[in-house]
Parts: structure tokens; C-alpha cells; sequence
């Protein structure tokens, strides 16, 4: 009963030393990862590097209670980071405290959010986003998070608007880049990048960052204009509850809708990747909106930021033998040692902002989908015209102008979709007995007297037009007084509606008039049954086949040959 609520006691239950010595090389690995990609993300969402850290500490380990897979790493994201600079800064000075105060509001309310949409079991929600949207979003937001850091690896500052106008900027004559800042800058990307090609599980992020404050004490780098982060509180924050009024959070919640929303969409889709047939037990889509939710609302608590599952953590976290969310707890602690132990280092050795930056840069540009939309191109251009739309909206107007343009697109794909399905015509293949579509198979025999025809969709009523419109088409191609049979194969109708089936009945009536009959094939139950029940019920008997081959024998002979099959039905008789 315990586990129902804490499904992370479940991955105790036999827990052994062997588990332990693999969930703890993992954890210790992950806050390694942790430190500068935490402090990194909290500078990207315009809030002080300590504030990353609290996110990477207190969020992970409720989420490790109550989570349902022992797969993810929960933390800050990028993604998370650039939707809270976007919203935050129309509403206060990124690195203010007013600033500061609204993030943590913007926390407890996409906390409270995720936590009440899991209560109300509208985990599904996450369906509605579709997988064109996403890669035009990320990729789009890669290239946004790219431009933020742009400044701090240069060692400028400029007005900007949107990416254009910042590269515009920089790039003008009339601005001044610092030397050193770019020298540190590349001189990071170059050592981070060779080292990943030569030693991938290196963790190089950490190194690159400790050497940097070594060599910016040493030489106190920032007398030559170096811009540092020279002070992180010691310890743990205490238990802090924001003052808020009526106002702000009318203001903050758009965006809240907007971080719970993603933040939960990317959660599920990494812990359904990261899923396989042979794991214990299966990711709760609801309990995973419960779970990060209070993990969100604790980080509020505790001066963090809005936290997600990372999917590059999650890889390193999988790949690194962790078994359960005890390396969750271990990462936690470990980030938690350097809060303690390790905070006064930076006044002595400050941590220059371009390492964090570039190491930033090289984090997020997986996030680029260029493979993806190359795919989307040539597979599906409808799908590939969503994704383009979302990426030019997002990167021109900002991020949730893009995320709420590319839903709307998708949605809009999906009614057109719908109202214009695949409809073919058939034809028989003689060798082989069955019926194809006759362009696609070129032997495909088609008879003057039958037409065989199928419908790729639900038949409702916003395709019921394109239904009457294209079977009337192919009707007008026959010669006169010819056609005498049409056969519909519903196999790929999985519901009808009361619109659908008026329609149905019309039909039928105006091909009497034309001595041409309608015969109903390979109907699966539940059609079969609206049917049933409607003023089509009478008209079952002798019109309704369980395949295209048996309705033409009995057009052919008057033999029906499966009736207790095609008229089988879950209806009840009173």
C-alpha cells in the first residue's frame, strides 16, 4: 500500500551491495555533471549560479521517492532555463532580487500546476504535443541558448532583441571584445571538445571548470576585464516561503502553464525512451506529474528553480551502471559537499562566466535537430512545414510565441488530416487472391460492374463530404449503365458517428436509384454495432461481408458464405 504512493520504495525491495557499488559510481558521476551544467543553466535563465546548485540538490531527492522510473536524472535544463529568461525578463531585471523572488514564485506555481494535473490523472496531456513541434522548438531554443551565451564568451555587452539583432551587434565595428575572455572561451570549447572525441567518459566539463578557477586565482584574470563569479553562499538555504500577491501571479501564470507543460512533456519522453519489455515496473504517466510536481514545490521551498529530467544525464546516468534513484541521492549529497566544504573556494579562486558559457554552448548543441528535419523532409513535408513554422516563430518571436504557434499548426494538421483521408480505389490481384490499391500495383484487375474502394480513416462528420465527393468521382469515371455493385472496406474505419451513418443512408438511396448496390466489408465491431443501432440496422442482412472477396461471389452466384462472421455484433437484443 506504502509503494502506491512512494513507488521509490519499490527499488528497494532487495537491495544489495552490488546495487549499492553501482548506484553509487553513478551518483558520484552525475554530480559531476551536475555542478557546472546546474550553475551553467541558472546563469542561462538569468539567475545567480548558486540557485542551479539548490535545483540539483532538493528536487532530486523527493523526485527519487515518489518517481516511477529508476532511469532519469532530475535537474535544471536547458530548455527550462531559456523559458524562464524569456517570461522572467518582461516582468524584472534578470539577476535582480525582484527578479530572483519571481523565480522561485514561477516554481512553486508550475510545481503546484504538474502536481494538480497528476491529481486530476491528465497525464495524457503530453500526446498533444507533437514530435515536429518538438524538434523545431529545441532546435530553435539550442540556437536562442547559443545567442545568450554569446555575450559572456566574448566579453560584451549589447542591447538585443532576438538572436539576429544580438549577432548583428556583436559582430558591429563599433563594439569591443575583451581578448582574454575569448582566449578563455576558446581555449575551454577547444579542450572540452578534443577531450570528449578522445576520452568520452572524461569528465571534462568539472575539470576544465576546476582549472579555470586555479588559473583565474593565480593570475587574478579578472584585472583584465574578465568578467567572474567570485561569491556562492555556503551551505543550504532555509526553509523560504515567497511573499506573493494577486498580481504576479496573474502574470507568472501563462508561463507557469507554459514550464509545467514542457517540463513535464520532456520528463515522460525520456522515461518512455529509456523504457524497455524487460523492466520491473512501468512509468506511471500521472504519478509522474505528482512526482516532479512536489519535487518542483520543494525546490520553490528551498530557493531553486524549475527542474525536468535531463536526457543527457539520463544517458550518462544509465550508462554509468545506475540501478535505482539511490544514485539520485548520492549525486544529491555530493553537490551538497561542495555547497558545504567547497563554496568559500571561489572568493580565492573565482570562476570565470566564459567557461561556464562555453561549456553551456557545447551542452545544448545537441539539442540542434538537423538530422531530425532533414528526416521530417523527406518522409512527411506536412509534418517537416510544422516543424519549420515552430523553429521561424521561435527563434524571430521568442519561445512561447514558437511552442503555442506550433501547437495550434499541429492541431491544424490534425483536423486537415483528419478531413482529408487516405481514400483509394482497389483492384483484384488475381494470382494472389486479394485486393490492392490499383496505384500502387499495376496488375490490379478492375471490373466495369464493381467498384472496390477503402477509406483510411474514422468515419465522422468532418470527412463525410470527402467520402460522398470521392466515390461519386470514381462512379462518374464508369461508362454509363455500367456499374452495379460498389464495395466499401471499412477494415480501416475504426468508428462511425450518427453524422456518418445519415450519410451512409443517403448513399444508399441514391444508388437504388441508379440500380446500384452498396456492400459493407471487413467492419470491425464496434462500426458493426453503431450500425446495429441505427436505421441501417434492418439493412445488414445480404448488404454486410466479412471480406471484399466474399461480397463479389455473392454479387457473382448469390452465395453468402460467412454470415455469422460479417454480422456478429456486442449488441444487446431487449
Amino acid at each position: 500500500m506504502l509503494t502506491k504512493y512512494f513507488p521509490g520504495l519499490l527499488w528497494l525491495q532487495g537491495y544489495s551491495r552490488h546495487t549499492f557499488r553501482g548506484d553509487l559510481f553513478s551518483g558520484l558521476s552525475i554530480g559531476v555533471l551536475l555542478i557546472p551544467q546546474s550553475m551553467g543553466y541558472a546563469m542561462v535563465a538569468g539567475l545567480p549560479p548558486e540557485v542551479g546548485l539548490y535545483a540539483a540538490v532538493f528536487p532530486p531527492l523527493l523526485y527519487a521517492l515518489l518517481g516511477t522510473s529508476n532511469k532519469i536524472s532530475i535537474g535544471p535544463v536547458a530548455l527550462d532555463s531559456i523559458l524562464i529568461l524569456a517570461g522572467l525578463s518582461t516582468l524584472a531585471t534578470p539577476g535582480s532580487e525582484e527578479y530572483l523572488q519571481l523565480a522561485i514564485v514561477l516554481t512553486l506555481m508550475v510545481g503546484l500546476l504538474q502536481f494538480f494535473f497528476g491529481l486530476l490523472r491528465i497525464g495524457f496531456i503530453a500526446n498533444f504535443l507533437s514530435y515536429p513541434v518538438v524538434v523545431g522548438y529545441t532546435s530553435a531554443a539550442a540556437i536562442i541558448i547559443v545567442g545568450s551565451q554569446l555575450q559572456s564568451l566574448v566579453g560584451s555587452t549589447v542591447d538585443h532583441v532576438n538572436v539576429f539583432s544580438l549577432v548583428y551587434q556583436l559582430l558591429s565595428p563599433d563594439n569591443h571584445w575583451n581578448g582574454c575572455t575569448v582566449a578563455v572561451s576558446a581555449i575551454s570549447m577547444f579542450f572540452i571538445l578534443v577531450s570528449t572525441r578522445l576520452i568520452p567518459k572524461l569528465p571534462t566539463a568539472l575539470i576544465v571548470l576546476v582549472m579555470g578557477m586555479l588559473l583565474s586565482g593565480l593570475f587574478q584574470i579578472e584585472q583584465y576585464g574578465v568578467v567572474v563569479i567570485s561569491y556562492i553562499p555556503q551551505g543550504i538555504p532555509q526553509l523560504n516561503f515567497p511573499s506573493v500577491n494577486g498580481r504576479q501571479l496573474i502574470q507568472l501564470l501563462p508561463l507557469a502553464m507554459t514550464v509545467a507543460f514542457m517540463g513535464y512533456v520532456g520528463t515522460i519522453s525520456i522515461c518512455k525512451s529509456q523504457e524497455t519489455p524487460t523492466d520491473k515496473y512501468s512509468v506511471q504517466p500521472n504519478q509522474e506529474l505528482i512526482a516532479i510536481g512536489l519535487a518542483n514545490m520543494l525546490g520553490g521551498l528551498f530557493r531553486a528553480f524549475p527542474v525536468s529530467a535531463s536526457f543527457s544525464r539520463s544517458a550518462a546516468f544509465r550508462a554509468s551502471g545506475a540501478l535505482t534513484q539511490v544514485s539520485a541521492v548520492v549525486s544529491s549529497a555530493f553537490v551538497v559537499s561542495v555547497l558545504l566544504f567547497f563554496a568559500p573556494v571561489f572568493s580565492r579562486y573565482p570562476l570565470p562566466e566564459a567557461i561556464l558559457a562555453a561549456i553551456i554552448v557545447l551542452s545544448v548543441m545537441s539539442l540542434f535537430k538537423y538530422g531530425e528535419m532533414k528526416a521530417l523532409f523527406y518522409q512527411n513535408k506536412k509534418d517537416f512545414f510544422c516543424a519549420m513554422v515552430t523553429f521561424c516563430i521561435t527563434l524571430i518571436f521568442g519561445i512561447q510565441q514558437g511552442l503555442l504557434v506550433g501547437i495550434l499548426v499541429s492541431l491544424g494538421l490534425v483536423v486537415y488530416n483528419s478531413a482529408n483521408p487516405h481514400m483509394t480505389e482497389l483492384g483484384l490481384i488475381r494470382k494472389q487472391g486479394l485486393y490492392r490499391n490499383i496505384h500502387r500495383f499495376h496488375n490490379a484487375e478492375v471490373r466495369e460492374d464493381i467498384l472496390v474502394f477503402r477509406f483510411d480513416a474514422p468515419l465522422y462528420f468532418a470527412n463525410k463530404d470527402q467520402f460522398i465527393s470521392r466515390l461519386y468521382a470514381w462512379m462518374k469515371l464508369r461508362p454509363a449503365g455500367k456499374l452495379k455493385l460498389v464495395v466499401f472496406d471499412g477494415s480501416a474505419v475504426n468508428s462511425i458517428d450518427s453524422t456518418a451513418i445519415r450519410m451512409l443512408s443517403h448513399v444508399i438511396d441514391n444508388l437504388k436509384e441508379q440500380n446500384v448496390e452498396l456492400y459493407l466489408t471487413n467492419l470491425i465491431g464496434p462500426v458493426r454495432d453503431a450500425l446495429t443501432n441505427s436505421n441501417l440496422g434492418e439493412y445488414r442482412g445480404g448488404h454486410i461481408f466479412s471480406n471484399i472477396d466474399d461480397a463479389v461471389t455473392y454479387f457473382d452466384e448469390g452465395v453468402y458464405k460467412r454470415e455469422e462472421i460479417a454480422l456478429q455484433t456486442n449488441v444487446r437484443r431487449w
